[in-house]
């Protein structure tokens, strides 16, 4: 669903940090500010979104370790239209550091900005977070994510002028962790979170296209382009459509549960609560690859949605969704059958 393709250029006032409930435990959390952010973004976010482009009610981030010291999250729209986050540590400015790279594909446009953190409040009931463009600070774009009561508040300001005058709010997520364990297996894998460096970004953010964000618009310019993240595969969906539908577009979810039975029954628990991206494939597309796929077992179910609501219903016509299993760094292919008649 391209809905949310362009809000996000993840594009926060004040710098201070407290302790948090894991450094006054363990003393060595403390080397790095914010270290406590890589452990509280953990997991399956599941919420809304307001943007500048609209009000989003089901929105999902699904944050999981790709290495020691890095979480990743993806929002795909569909062919060359996906939204990097992802928060690692990185040697920046003579010390460890909090990073963010966002960024990714808005149609032929490569983008990538990078983020450091400058703000931690942590408290024994909530957390607070903000990272800044690594060039030009809080006046060009930043990140919140505020943590309280379970909720996770994701909040990104962007400079729309380039004048570096007050940047203006961009995204308003909010939601909860819903399936906090997808990330469990990364996090054993891995011993996360570390307090090791993924990538050295020092001296890395001269000679810029805009002297005033840390913003790359050539994927090979970029000092942490997808070829160096680990872990992460690529899935090609080839897509076999029924006569009834070859000029639609489809819509494409991949989840962790069962969304349409070989009864043909929808399980809506499911479909609120067990997935993880939201795709629209063009209707003269016979095949989709979703990329920076985390390893797991996946459901993927496409349907035409006749109705315009989002989601398989009477009328539709869908596969039964099918699994697959994803394997660490590979690219695989899978077939799928769009061709059952939802009654």
């Amino acid at each position: 669903m391209n809905r949310f393709l362009i809000l996000f250029l993840l594009l926060i006032t004040t710098s201070m940090s407290c302790n948090t409930l894991d450094d006054m435990s363990n003393p060595d959390t403390s080397e790095i500010k914010g270290f406590q952010l890589l452990n509280d973004l953990k997991g399956h976010w599941v919420g809304s979104n307001i943007t500048a482009f609209g009000h989003f009610d089901f929105f999902t981030f699904d944050f999981r370790p790709i290495s020691a010291a890095h979480l990743h999250s993806i929002y795909e729209g569909g062919t060359n239209q996906n939204i990097i986050t992802s928060i690692f540590i990185a040697d920046f400015e003579g010390k460890q550091q909090i990073m963010a790279r966002n960024g990714g594909w808005l149609g032929n446009q490569y983008r990538a900005t990078y983020f450091v953190l400058d703000i931690a409040e942590e408290t024994e009931t909530s957390r607070y977070y903000r990272l800044v463009d690594a060039v030009g600070r809080e006046k060009r774009a930043y990140i919140e994510f505020r943590f309280e009561n379970g909720i996770l508040k994701f909040d990104a300001y962007k400079d729309n002028s380039g004048s570096l005058d007050e940047p203006v709010h961009h995204m308003g997520f909010e939601g909860t962790n819903l399936n906090p364990s997808y990330a469990q297996a990364a996090t054993e894998l891995f011993d996360f979170p570390q307090k090791v460096s993924e990538v050295s970004l020092e001296n890395k953010f001269t000679d810029l296209i805009d002297p005033d964000s840390a913003l790359f618009l050539e994927e090979n310019k970029d000092p942490f382009p997808k070829n160096q993240h680990g872990h992460l595969s690529d899935l090609k969906i080839n897509l076999v459509k029924d006569n009834a539908i070859q000029s639609d577009k489809l819509l494409l979810y991949i989840s962790t549960e069962s969304i349409v039975e070989e009864n043909g029954q929808v399980n809506y628990q499911h479909l609120t609560s067990k997935v993880i991206r939201t795709i629209e494939v063009q209707s003269n597309e016979a095949f989709y690859i979703t990329t920076y796929l985390h390893p797991d077992s996946y459901f993927i179910t496409c349907f035409s949605d006749k109705d315009n609501n989002f989601y398989p219903s009477p009328g539709d016509v869908c596969n039964v969704s099918k699994v697959i299993e994803i394997d660490p760094e590979t690219f695989q292919e899978m077939d799928i059958e769009v061709d059952l008649l939802l009654q």
